[in-house]
């Protein structure tokens, strides 16, 4: 997925999440007036003539709180869903962005071992590592584990790269020495 697909699946989720929240309020206020009848605190006479048509009105009014307290859920789920989606959508447009502003690709030349470096390693999430070892398709990168974890990462998911505290990220600005 592209980073404006991405971007518009986030604020379609949003305007989701919106609506349902509006939707838990209002289901919310009419519980809430359902509730009158019973506001002065008069408890419910077993065997007064308007008992049943008082625990009609209790039970319709708990029923119509238990559909607003769903409703609140279903809308902060879709809320989290918004969310994530949103971080979604700035991770891909970030990356994308610093994608399109090289105007070569790296290369073996543009690393030594010592720098560091920022690689994509899915779609939407990058880490930073050190070189280890420059290879002819891939960068060999410290996992801190003493080698048995090391990544390897093929210079096309380089996004950028630390030598003497001067970050690059298009490598055509970059020194080769």
């Amino acid at each position: 997925m592209d980073a404006e697909r991405s971007r518009k699946v986030a604020e379609a989720a949003q305007r989701k999440a919106d609506k349902l929240t509006a939707e838990a309020e209002q289901r919310a206020e009419r519980a809430s007036g359902m509730y009158g009848r019973f506001a002065g605190g008069q408890p419910l006479l077993l065997d007064h003539h308007s008992y049943r048509s008082a625990r009609r009105a209790k039970n319709r009014a708990d029923a119509a709180s238990d559909r607003a307290i769903d409703a609140y859920k279903t809308a902060e789920r879709a809320q989290a869903k918004a969310k994530w989606a949103k971080a979604d959508a700035e991770a891909r447009t970030e990356i994308a962005d610093t994608i399109a502003t090289q105007s070569r690709p790296w290369e073996p030349a543009d690393f030594k071992v010592g720098d560091i470096v920022t690689v994509r390693t899915f779609e939407t999430s990058t880490s930073t590592y050190q070189v280890k070892r420059v290879n002819k398709k891939t960068l060999t990168l410290d996992g801190g584990g003493g080698g048995w974890d090391d990544p390897k990462r093929e210079y096309g998911r380089v996004l950028s790269r630390t030598r003497n505290g001067v970050t690059i990220t298009n490598p055509a600005h970059g020194d080769t020495a």
